[in-house]
């Protein structure tokens, strides 16, 4: 690892990938097998897709839905690695190890744009990359995510994003008298 060459006088309001707050927190649920980054890894903080395997998890979509919304966020939740080979910090989770995905909550991410409070956030289909525009206004190569910009900043630069949670069950009355 290089010596650093750049002093920083104040901490940034988070890093990317981490949780930005304690509400609610929702993730996908994985099979049997948990989900595993596939060939090259896997970018955190950035929008991932689960492949076709069921368990391969790519930054981007699998080939058979090359433009489908992705699957969940990448958060950094990395459990018991203390391997010498990984004593240098990288946003990559390698080929083969465990993937967590992020479907809701509120988390730090980065963007290639500036980022409003209240604009849609777009995964870049070739890489995950995030970008943010108005809604409904996807930029080219990118998909909708269903976050949404909860605090924004300029390119490049930590901004808060959340995302969809579980659907509220109905409350309805039910007539055939078998409940929900």
């Amino acid at each position: 690892m290089p010596f650093p060459n750049t002093v920083h006088y104040g901490w940034p309001a988070g890093f990317p990938g981490a949780w930005a707050g304690q509400n609610p927190q929702r993730m996908v649920v994985p099979g049997a097998n948990g989900f595993r980054a596939g060939a090259g890894g896997v970018t955190i903080a950035a929008f991932a897709w689960v492949q076709a395997d069921g368990a391969t998890v790519l930054n981007k979509p699998d080939a058979t839905t090359p433009t489908a919304a992705p699957t969940g966020f990448v958060v950094r939740s990395q459990q018991g690695l203390g391997t010498r080979y990984l004593q240098e910090n990288t946003m990559t989770i390698a080929q083969g190890f465990m993937v967590v995905l992020a479907s809701g909550g509120d988390v730090f991410a980065l963007a290639t744009t500036a980022s409003v409070t209240g604009q849609a956030v777009y995964a870049s289909l070739s890489d995950g990359t995030l970008q943010c525009a108005a809604a409904g206004a996807a930029p080219t190569g990118t998909v909708d995510t269903g976050w949404t910009v909860a605090q924004g900043a300029a390119a490049g630069l930590p901004f808060i994003m959340t995302g969809p949670l579980a659907v509220a069950r109905s409350t309805a009355s039910s007539t055939s008298g078998t409940g929900n």
